[in-house]
């Protein structure tokens, strides 16, 4: 671009006459400065009806650090009257820039009912403005730094439509020269734009200050408002419910030739017991999918929680699910039409053909009303593992294994039965599962009620004694398992075909890794983990107090 072309903003006149693509996003303040230019961008809320009286003139309606509450005071004995927004009542800020004259730094802020009407919230690490969609996923709605506030468009119209109100961009840039405006070619020029049927009003101006600066003889400005305007089918109803309803299709069978048989999951178009869509597929139809189904939700712990039975996305939606079939996941059909559209699609990449029918623990929970333990290995861990530690606590008086601390939670949520040939997820289960087993037995505790050898020494060893002093039976294979567990998690961290990892190739070979594979090697230990626990517990926690060795000091 020439100077002659930069000092004439022909770059900028689109954006000043609201022609530019603005692209999703609208900057609402941002203060810029750069070689030969220094820009001012803000902007102020009116009611829609007193945007002709705003276009009248370029000059800004609120400048940057007003907008703030203050009092008029009058000396004719009227009483001083409190504004929201200063003198100019009818005009709102957006952004607010705040000063504390130097003891503070100063910092910009967004409109708070701007934040509450989209329920935003404040992600101070990346400095942003979030809100979330039905799915719980986030979106960015404002960016935020010291010299810019971006919001993006969508949310911005909806708040304006809702308000009645039009936003005014409202911006002032000069640029200059070194040069005379002899030099550039140029004449002084004052040009007015805009008014009386637009959505703008700018000045563009070239003039010549020699006396100003050197680098500054020649100087232009390009001052101006351009107006935004609420989203135009805004509907309140449709805006709070935000989603319109859409449902995917599901293999749910297969016809005489073996071709795969699809059916909406809207329960408006599927059966029920009281008569509904006679011959449609019924509501509680199984829909089957790969175990990989879950991968995604196991991955996010603090957003996702695969319970026995259940999948739930924080307090966004919930769904419930059968998760105890041991080779696959199944749903009913009319239950996946509740989730949202985003997880619909995301679920139709694991559907496959009806394989069997549902596990037995589902069948008897959802169709004949019966309670039923889980059976897939990690969900019956699991709930072994906590009843044992609450009744242990409760009996004892101390805790067998110490609760995971809050970094660490995220070992027991996404606990799973890793997929078969994935050794990035087996290894990462493998830590998981000795966080639990192994680095949160209760040394101090246990170690006061072990008789212990001089060179005793290592959670492991501390256990397996006091497992001896009580008299379990199975203290020695248990140990061995925990061992053998340490070695596998060992591995993770070094190169695992080596000589110098024997340890953790032995624990291959003990837990016959190579012929079981992954999955089902790592399925097989949780099982005798929950065996060992289970017989534990009936060991101690099921002993009278009076009868229960560990109550004792060796000894005693």
């Amino acid at each position: 671009m020439s100077e002659v072309s930069f000092l004439d903003f022909e770059d900028l006149i689109d954006y000043a006459t609201g022609r530019r693509s603005n692209g999703g996003w609208v900057t609402a303040y941002a203060q810029e400065k750069r070689d030969n230019e220094q820009s001012s961008y803000y902007s102020a809320l009116v009611p829609v009806d007193e945007i002709d009286a705003r276009l009248v003139e370029p000059s800004w309606d609120l400048d940057l650090g007003d907008g703030t509450p203050g009092f008029s005071f009058y000396f004719d004995g009227r009483e001083s009257q409190y504004h929201r927004f200063g003198d100019d009542s009818a005009i709102e800020p957006l952004v607010i820039r705040r000063y504390f004259y130097g003891m503070k730094p100063s910092c910009v802020e967004v409109c708070e009912e701007f934040r509450h009407f989209h329920n935003l919230y404040e992600d101070r690490a990346t400095h942003t403005l979030l809100a979330f969609d039905e799915s719980g996923d986030e979106i960015e709605v404002v960016r935020v730094s010291d010299d810019r506030v971006e919001v993006r468009v969508k949310y911005l119209k909806e708040y304006l439509a809702a308000r009645g109100m039009a936003l005014l961009l409202l911006y002032v840039i000069d640029r200059w020269s070194e040069k005379s405006l002899e030099e550039l070619g140029m004449t002084r020029q004052n040009e007015h734009q805009g008014g009386s049927g637009s959505d703008y009003r700018y000045l563009r101006s070239v003039d010549a200050f020699p006396d100003l600066a050197p680098e500054r003889n020649t100087c232009g400005r390009l001052l101006g408002k351009a107006v935004m305007r609420g989203a135009e089918n805004y509907d309140p109803k449709r805006s709070w419910q935000r989603h319109e309803r859409k449902y995917e299709d599901f293999i749910i069978g297969v016809d005489d030739d073996g071709e795969e048989v699809q059916h909406t999951c809207d329960e408006e178009e599927l059966a029920n017991n009281f008569g509904k869509n006679t011959g449609a597929p019924h509501f509680l139809t199984s829909v089957f999918f790969r175990r990989e189904v879950l991968a995604k939700y196991y991955n996010e712990p603090g957003k996702f929680s695969v319970e026995d039975g259940y999948l739930r996305c924080a307090g966004y939606w919930g769904m419930p699910l059968d998760n105890n079939h041991r080779k696959y996941v199944t749903v009913f059909l009319g239950d996946l039409g509740k989730l949202p559209h985003k997880e619909q699609l995301y679920w139709t990449r694991y559907n496959v053909a009806p394989d069997g029918r549902m596990s037995d623990v589902n069948f008897r929970r959802s169709m004949l009303g019966q309670w039923a333990d889980a059976t897939e290995p990690a969900l019956l861990f699991k709930r072994t593992y906590e009843r044992f530690g609450e009744n242990w606590q409760s009996q004892q008086g101390w805790g067998l294994f110490k609760k995971l601390k809050p970094a660490d939670a995220h070992h027991w949520t996404s606990l799973h039965v890793p997929s078969d040939g994935n050794q990035k997820e087996f290894d990462e289960q493998i830590m998981s599962l000795t966080k639990l087993l192994v680095d949160r037995i209760n040394e101090a505790e246990v170690g006061k009620r072990a008789t212990l050898e001089p060179n005793d020494k290592g959670g492991i060893t501390k256990f397996g004694r006091y497992l001896d002093d009580i008299g379990f039976t199975e203290a020695r294979a248990f140990v061995q398992l925990l061992r053998n567990l340490q070695s596998l998690r060992s591995g993770v961290a070094h190169v695992k075909n080596t000589k110098n990892n024997s340890d953790y190739q032995k624990a291959v070979r003990f837990f016959d890794l190579d012929a079981r594979g992954l999955s089902q090697g790592f399925a097989d230990i949780l099982d005798e983990a929950t065996v060992f626990i289970g017989k534990l517990e009936e060991k101690v926690v099921t002993t009278s107090d009076e009868e229960t060795p560990s109550c004792r000091r060796p000894g005693a």
